[in-house]
């Protein structure tokens, strides 16, 4: 009886199908590797575009409310100053009233400051019926305006006569024969000094005709970029200077924030050029607008520049970003010089147009 021929495979069949399964699995791992890189450079693009768009959207809200309360049908509430007190630190003392303001960061990024009321009732303004006889006493006024214990009010004089004053209520609005009395009794709240005369160098005693404001929670913020996140903090509340322990971070990966005045000639309502915060402007001194100059101020132009957290094997940027195109009257548009490292990240840049529209209804 014959055996039966030999089954199986040999030696050499076995080796190359071992080198034909490892070129296969090295071809996959080759494949898979570059499907997750472009994932990850998809993913960290998609977070870029809505950490941008979160991050201009949250400044731009700001930008279009800020002056809300301080400006009425004749302008600015407050045209020879503002007094601000708050725990002790005279915030301040007559200082110019200004709703937008761009802060020069040089070859940083800018920072920008709002002011506003955020007054459930509306800022309507009311009108004293009662004379003051001094800083500290109760202010009467016709209505109480919706203001409750804790809430800021403004108190303004009749067509910008007098240096406003943010005062804080320190019980609900009382109903009297002859109006609401609005008590800021000294020292009880944070926002009430001890003694006006003591801490501001002109403290008005308001007078029949003069104006009340609800400044509600009196809004009064400053977003910056600091360790590559867009913040946000009170200056009011928080002293300078401002750094990522005492700001609240309100976007990651945000690395730059530039921004200029659109400056309107005076009398008109139309911007005319475009100015950076600076006294080296061609425009002129716009690094501390002057009372009369606020309302010239129209608009604000903003840019945000959003950084994917993927780093490239490759240089995926240019050398240098520009913020907007050139061509617009007044100063050029600013850039950022990127460095070889940075460089190995992808941008998106975001800008807008932002009118300061209190102002312009108030003017």
């Amino acid at each position: 009886m014959k055996r039966g021929a030999q089954q199986g495979v040999t030696l050499v069949e076995l080796m190359v199908a071992l080198v034909i399964g490892s070129l296969a699995v090295l071809v996959i791992q080759q494949v898979m590797a570059v499907f997750e890189g472009q994932k990850r450079t998809s993913s960290g693009g998609a977070d870029a575009q809505v950490n941008g768009a979160v991050a201009l959207f949250s400044i731009e809200r700001e930008i279009r409310q800020a002056g809300y309360g301080l400006f009425g049908g004749d302008g600015s509430l407050c045209p020879l100053g503002i007094n601000i007190y708050y725990n002790g630190t005279t915030v301040s003392d007559g200082g110019t009233l200004r709703p937008v303001v761009i802060l020069d960061g040089g070859a940083g990024p800018d920072a920008i400051e709002f002011l506003r009321s955020d007054a459930d009732f509306g800022a309507v303004p009311t009108a004293i019926v009662k004379n003051m006889p001094n800083a500290s006493a109760i202010v009467t006024a016709d209505s109480a305006g919706g203001l409750v214990q804790s809430q800021r009010f403004l108190v303004a004089g009749k067509g910008g006569s007098k240096v406003c004053t943010l005062m804080q209520m320190s019980q609900n609005a009382q109903q009297t024969g002859n109006g609401w009395n609005l008590q800021h009794n000294a020292g009880q709240h944070p926002y009430n000094p001890p003694n006006p005369n003591g801490v501001f160098t002109v403290a008005p005693s308001y007078e029949i005709g003069d104006l009340v404001v609800n400044m509600g929670n009196f809004v009064h913020g400053r977003h910056q970029v600091l360790c590559d996140r867009l913040t946000e903090v009170n200056p009011t509340v928080t002293a300078a200077p401002y750094t990522c322990a005492n700001a609240t971070p309100l976007v990651d990966q945000i690395v730059d924030l530039q921004a200029q005045y659109g400056i309107a000639a005076a009398g008109s309502t139309q911007v005319s050029q475009w100015c950076n915060a600076t006294a080296g402007s061609i425009c002129g001194n716009w690094s501390n607008p002057a009372a009369a100059d606020v309302s010239r101020i129209r608009a604000v132009r903003i840019a945000v520049v959003a950084r994917s957290v993927q780093m490239e094997k490759e240089l995926v940027s240019p050398a240098n970003l520009t913020f907007w195109e050139a061509g617009d009257p007044g100063d050029a548009p600013p850039t950022r010089a990127l460095s070889a490292d940075e460089r190995h990240y992808r941008y998106k840049i975001f800008t807008t147009i932002v009118p300061i529209r209190n102002v312009i209804w108030g003017s």
